[in-house]
C-alpha cells in the first residue's frame, strides 16, 4: 500500500456503467406504468443535446427530478434499488469492477464524479462497495423530493470545484495527492480530464476520443455492451 495514495475519481455513465442511468431509469419506469410513455421523447431531445455538448443542464435535471415529486424518498428506494439490481448491475462489467477493486487495493482515495442525481447514482455505486460519491444533489423537504437541485449540478465545468469541496469537507486538498486521475467517456468532462495530472479516456464518444488521440491520454476499453 503506498504511504502517499493518488486521488482516482470515476465517472459513472458510459464509464462505469455500459449505458445512461438515467435514461435506463426512465424506461424502466415507464415499463411499469409510474411514468408517461412520452417522457422518453423528452429524454431524447435532452441526451442528443448532451451528445452535442449543448445539453442545458438545468433543465435536463428539472425533467429527471419532476419524475420524483409526490411520493415519500422512503417509497423510491425500493423501487431504485430493485432498478439497479435488474437494470445496471449486468452493465457493470468485469473491466470497470477490476479498475475500482485495483485502485482501493492500493489504499487510493476513490470517488464516483456524476452529474447523475445522488439519489439515483446512490443506488448504483452500492454495486461497486459504495464508493464515496460527488454528485447533484437533489432537495428534499419532510420526507419527499421537491423537484429542484441543492447546490450546484456536479456537471462540465462545475465538477473539479465539487470535488474540491468534497476534499475540503473531509479535511483533505488536491494537492494532498502525488497524482489525480479521473477516468471519463464524455468530451463533456474535458474541463475535469485536463485539471488532472492523470486523465485516462474509456470508451470515449466521437469528440473526446478525437482529442485523447491528439493529446497521447491512455485509452482503455469497459463497455460490457449488456442488452436491454
Amino acid at each position: 500500500m503506498p504511504d502517499a495514495p493518488d486521488l482516482v475519481l470515476f465517472d459513472l455513465d458510459h464509464t462505469l456503467l455500459d449505458g445512461d442511468s438515467n435514461q435506463l431509469w426512465l424506461g424502466w419506469l415507464v415499463e411499469r406504468g409510474e411514468a408517461p410513455a412520452a417522457r422518453l421523447d423528452e429524454q431524447a431531445a435532452h441526451y442528443a443535446r448532451y451528445q452535442a455538448g449543448t445539453l442545458d443542464i438545468d433543465a435536463y435535471l428539472a425533467f429527471h427530478l419532476s419524475l420524483l415529486v409526490g411520493r415519500p424518498v422512503a417509497a423510491w428506494r425500493p423501487l431504485r434499488d430493485a432498478f439497479a439490481a435488474e437494470r445496471i448491475a449486468p452493465r457493470v462489467g468485469p473491466a470497470a469492477r477490476a479498475a475500482v477493486e485495483r485502485h482501493r487495493a492500493r489504499g487510493d482515495a476513490l470517488a464516483v464524479v456524476t452529474a447523475t442525481h445522488d439519489f439515483l447514482a446512490e443506488g448504483i455505486v452500492a454495486l461497486l462497495g459504495a464508493p464515496p460519491l460527488v454528485a447533484t444533489r437533489c432537495e428534499v423537504a419532510q420526507g419527499r423530493f421537491t423537484g429542484r437541485v441543492d447546490g450546484t449540478p456536479c456537471f462540465a465545468a462545475a465538477k473539479a470545484g465539487r470535488v474540491r469541496d468534497w476534499l475540503a469537507a473531509h479535511g483533505r486538498r488536491w494537492e494532498d495527492f502525488p497524482s489525480v486521475r479521473f477516468y471519463s467517456d464524455s468530451a463533456n468532462d474535458l474541463p475535469l480530464l485536463e485539471a488532472v495530472s492523470d486523465p485516462v479516456v474509456v470508451d470515449p464518444d466521437p469528440r473526446l476520443a478525437a482529442i485523447a488521440a491528439a493529446r497521447g491520454w491512455p485509452r482503455e476499453a469497459w463497455a460490457r455492451n449488456a442488452p436491454g
